[in-house]
């Protein structure tokens, strides 16, 4: 038996004895968690857009555009349990229940600190002040702060 057969009856004996099947089709509106897409002319309501239905705050939750392409999986063999594992066009993605807020802009970041940085480098001058014992100079710093590149803190692995 050659290699891709067996992966083939591995992967149907971990499904229950089930084949995998998958679905193409548009999507007509998003309900939370789930979709529904029509696939042909006909309306398939409750799409899972996550792979389990499990409450979960660490989750990703990848929610397509409305009219776009998408790619289910069976998990029943039927129609019954579809969930999307593929999406054309995205909405939304949510990552970690979105506990930590948006992602960065990362250009208008870095332009933001670096006008904070020009700003500094600007303002850095000696300075002498009277006081009641005498005049003193203040020093100067010897070196102006550095400007950053995004790449001093991007992460480029994950892109938006």
């Amino acid at each position: 038996m050659d290699e891709y057969r067996r992966l083939q009856e591995l992967l149907r004996d971990a499904g229950g004895g089930r084949e995998t099947t998958l679905y193409q089709g548009v999507v007509k509106s998003v309900e939370g968690q789930t979709c529904t897409v029509t696939v042909g002319k006909v309306d398939v309501p409750g799409v899972r857009l996550k792979a389990s239905e499990t409450e979960d705050k660490g989750r990703m939750l990848v929610t397509p555009k409305v009219g776009t392409a998408v790619t289910m999986g069976s998990l029943s063999g039927d129609m019954a349990e579809l969930v999307v594992v593929q999406v054309d066009h995205v909405e939304r993605i949510e990552v970690n229940g979105g506990l930590l807020g948006g992602l960065v802009n990362i250009g208008e970041l870095t332009a933001k600190i670096n006008e904070l940085v020009d700003a500094f480098n600007s303002h850095t001058h000696q300075v002498t002040v009277a006081h009641p014992g005498g005049t003193f100079t203040t020093v100067k710093p010897m070196k102006a702060a550095n400007r950053f590149a995004q790449g001093d803190y991007e992460d480029e692995t994950i892109k938006h």
